[in-house]
């Protein structure tokens, strides 16, 4: 008996959470995100954190759901001419399933909670005054949030000296980087004043 296995080109399994799905088509629905019918590009990360140097294709998503994992399984097929991919490796794929153009992103340090648990960040208005503002998050990405609603494009977001300031209080806006880049110069450091972004 033997075992007979394509390795060029090879398939990639990947399983989905269903939670995921409803979350995609809720923003489609909206507006929020558009697809691209023609991108189906998968790219891989190897287990040892590398890239995959080289593109795979999107061929099906299941239509059953594992019950045992909550998952649909997505089949994707890559060209394998060097063998670096065997059955049986894990990677992880990265798929491009939408786009929103709107995206406000921001870092996660710069999001608080209020006392019953809804996320908050504090802002600088255009007259450099601290404003309050609840906010609406959809996930995190990295080391960063998705805010979906709460905040315009072009805000300006206090992300260091939070515990310094206020709603109401005057403040010298000072761009996250240069800050980062004057505390690793301790002779340029100037007397202490809040830090907004």
């Amino acid at each position: 008996m033997a075992t007979v296995q394509q390795l060029d080109p090879i398939y990639i399994d990947v399983p989905q959470s269903t939670s995921e799905m409803p979350r995609l088509k809720r923003r489609l629905a909206e507006g929020h995100v558009n697809v691209d019918g023609a991108n189906q590009n998968v790219k891989l990360i190897l287990e040892d954190g590398t890239a995959y140097p080289l593109e795979g294709t999107l061929q099906f998503r299941d239509v059953s759901v594992d019950p045992s994992t909550g998952s649909v399984i997505l089949r994707a097929v890559f060209p394998n001419p060097q063998g670096v991919l065997l059955p049986g490796m894990f990677v992880r794929a990265v798929m491009k399933e939408g786009v929103n153009e709107q995206a406000i992103l921001i870092p996660q340090q710069a999001v608080t909670r209020d006392p019953k648990g809804n996320p908050e960040a504090l802002i600088v208005d255009a007259t450099d005054k601290v404003q309050q503002r609840m906010l609406t998050l959809d996930r995190a990405i990295g080391d960063q949030w998705l805010v979906i609603a709460g905040l315009a494009t072009g805000e300006r977001v206090v992300v260091e000296g939070m515990q310094k300031i206020r709603p109401g209080a005057a403040v010298k806006v000072v761009p996250a980087e240069a800050s980062r880049k004057s505390a690793a110069q301790p002779d340029k450091i100037s007397p202490p004043a809040p830090t907004a972004n």
